[in-house]
């Protein structure tokens, strides 16, 4: 289903409203979240929890096939979610959180199963309380949810596939106020520019009039952001391509002007 040029239109303005918004979470600040308490019940159940959460990765790392790896995950995730989901809540009720070994996990996880939805959930929780990747993972929390959907979109381009376009919307609003290197936010845009273009081209056989074109502007603007974030990212020729289409394309068109009634000998309108 394509884009509404409404849709289209929100897409390019969202990220910088929702930056404005998020003006306590300046690029330049580090938030990280404190560790979870050692003590309590809520403490004793994250203890249980930790302790199957280890014995899954044991069996994951028994699997050699990634496939059946991902296959396994998918077996062991439901286990977890309540758990998740009432720490989700927790945080947007009391606007604070701890650290959580089981929460990142589940992010992670769930990227790995393709749940985008699921896992941006999570990644809100994660980002916003300054949650920590384990110590394997050699990028951030930001850096690492955005490249991992990028990169799975732009291998869908390369075969020719489509990839949620509102996912990748969500993820470029997610990560505005993030300090995330710029090859990592070229590669978003240049997904997304894809995907808008992919649109595009099927929009020009049955989409409304003049979303054909919106679509093809917006891929455009991603882009160009693209480019200027990385220029060997690789979209020159998306972009002259691009720009030979919009030319070819009829300007919008224009009411006509209302009929001016003939005057009489007189001077006065005719009817009058």
């Amino acid at each position: 289903m394509g884009l509404s040029p409404a849709q289209i239109h929100l897409a390019r303005h969202r990220a910088s409203a929702i930056a404005l918004a998020a003006g306590a979470l300046a690029a330049s600040s580090v938030l990280i979240a404190p560790p979870h308490p050692e003590d309590g019940e809520d403490a004793q159940t994250y203890k249980l929890l930790m302790t199957k959460l280890q014995e899954d990765n044991w069996r994951l790392k028994d699997i050699q096939s990634t496939e059946k790896k991902i296959e396994a995950k998918g077996q062991m995730f439901d286990a977890y979610q309540d758990y998740v989901d009432a720490v989700l809540d927790a945080g947007e009720s009391t606007g604070k959180a701890v650290q959580d070994e089981i929460v990142v996990t589940m992010m992670i996880w769930a990227l790995d199963l393709t749940y985008w939805d699921r896992a941006l959930d999570i990644a809100e929780h994660v980002l916003r309380f300054g949650l920590q990747l384990p110590q394997r993972f050699k990028r951030d929390a930001p850096t690492f949810v955005v490249e991992q959907i990028a990169e799975t979109a732009l291998s869908a381009a390369k075969l020719n596939e489509a990839f949620p376009v509102d996912t990748l919307q969500r993820v470029l609003v997610l990560a505005q106020p993030y300090d995330i290197v710029d090859i990592v936010q070229a590669k978003l845009r240049k997904a997304l520019g894809y995907q808008l273009q992919r649109l595009a081209a099927q929009d020009s056989e049955n989409g409304p009039a003049g979303m054909h074109k919106h679509a093809l502007s917006a891929a455009l603007e991603m882009y160009e952001s693209a480019f200027r974030l990385s220029p060997k990212i690789g979209v020159t020729k998306e972009i002259e391509a691009l720009k030979r289409q919009l030319k070819k394309l009829p300007a919008p068109a224009q009411d006509a002007p209302a009929e001016t009634p003939p005057e009489s000998a007189d001077g006065s309108s005719a009817g009058a």
